[in-house]
């Protein structure tokens, strides 16, 4: 099977500091993958780059099989009705009401009239868990369910890769689970390929396919939850037990 995302040498630093130091991942079509590590390790620099949000130093990311350095706007534009992103704290607009939020790239990038974006809306609702709440804004809902609005318009065009960015921070623990369920149904119902950046070992064993971990500017293991789980590695392990080697040495 031909990944969907190939990422190959891939280094960025931001002054002195190397963040990514010749990474390589495969990421395959209807898979969820998590990218996993502590905070600081470039989780989130990996998903703008893969994004587009930012640019590698060095190497080299393709997106069904084209380049993404090597696209002009117009290319990125058509690549980025296919990606869908949450964000970790939602990335809502205040002043718009939940409805104008959710259609707003419908609105932007596509020329279906009112009644069918209403439509729309509604749908991409309703398979989240939300129904009803069109006319809200987003002050006035919790958190749990802005994070629901901002997947609601990840997947508004429909996009055959979405990637999460720490879904589940901020969240209790019953909620949690309930995202996960949440990311699984999804990729389940549209076959879209999911990758999700995380710290969650909970959400990882319940919802990941494959597992990558960033540590020191790589992956020290790209594998199934299971393969993690009972790795002997010691950076997997000081990580999979929530420990540190000595009593001042912290991941």
């Amino acid at each position: 099977m031909e990944p969907v995302i190939s990422i190959r040498n891939v280094h960025k630093k931001f002054g002195s500091k190397v963040v990514l130091n010749g990474v390589s991942l495969d990421i395959y079509p209807g898979e969820i993958l998590y990218i996993i590590g502590k905070s600081g390790t470039g989780k989130s620099v990996m998903l703008k780059n893969i994004t587009g949000l930012m640019k590698p130093d060095k190497g080299e990311i393709t997106i069904q099989g084209k380049n993404i350095l090597e696209m002009d706007e117009r290319e990125w534009s058509d690549l980025r009705k296919k990606m869908g992103v949450l964000f970790q704290m939602a990335a809502l607009f205040d002043s718009l009401s939940v409805f104008d939020n959710v259609a707003f790239t419908l609105k932007r990038f596509t020329d279906k009239n009112i009644d069918e974006i209403r439509e729309i809306v509604r749908e991409k609702l309703r398979l989240v868990g939300l129904s009803g709440v069109e006319e809200m804004r987003p002050a006035s809902l919790s958190g749990g369910m802005q994070k629901r609005v901002g997947l609601a318009r990840a997947i508004s065009l429909d996009p055959e890769i979405v990637l999460y960015d720490e879904p589940t921070t901020g969240v209790d623990p019953i909620l949690a689970s309930a995202v996960d369920d949440m990311i699984k149904t999804l990729n389940a119902k549209l076959k879209v390929t999911s990758i999700v950046i995380s710290h969650d070992l909970k959400s990882v064993f319940r919802t990941a396919h494959r597992v990558a971990m960033l540590y020191n500017g790589g992956f020290v293991l790209v594998g199934t939850p299971e393969e993690f789980l009972h790795s002997q590695d010691p950076v997997v392990r000081q990580f999979v037990e929530g420990r540190a080697h000595g009593p001042m040495e912290i991941l």
